[in-house]
């Protein structure tokens, strides 16, 4: 890949509904990124701490690099979010992204 999106093989958080993901078979993504500690976080991106994901560190989900893949392409869980406030700050990063 050149340019800004983000290459290699990466965690990511399914944003598609579960009906859409049962029908469909590809899948829409956000991809994830390591968090550095004092990294700016900007309105397309949403915090996602370690210990509200059960990821092994601190990441950023990126809104802006939004996409949608085959689900051939996805391997194991890795996470899962069931926080109702990181919820709402990710629904919040995709209708500011959308401007919806």
């Amino acid at each position: 890949m050149s340019g800004h999106e983000q290459a290699g093989t990466r965690p990511c958080l399914v944003v598609s509904n579960d009906i859409v993901n049962e029908i469909l078979p590809v899948i829409t993504v956000l991809p994830l990124s390591s968090y550095k500690t004092g990294s700016r976080i900007y309105p397309t991106e949403a915090f996602i701490p370690k210990d509200l994901s059960g990821l092994p560190q601190d990441s950023v989900a990126m809104a802006h690099q939004i996409r949608t893949i085959t689900k051939a392409r996805i391997g194991k869980q890795c996470g899962l979010i069931s926080d109702n406030t990181l919820k709402n700050n990710l629904n919040d990063v995709l209708r500011a992204y959308f401007e919806i």
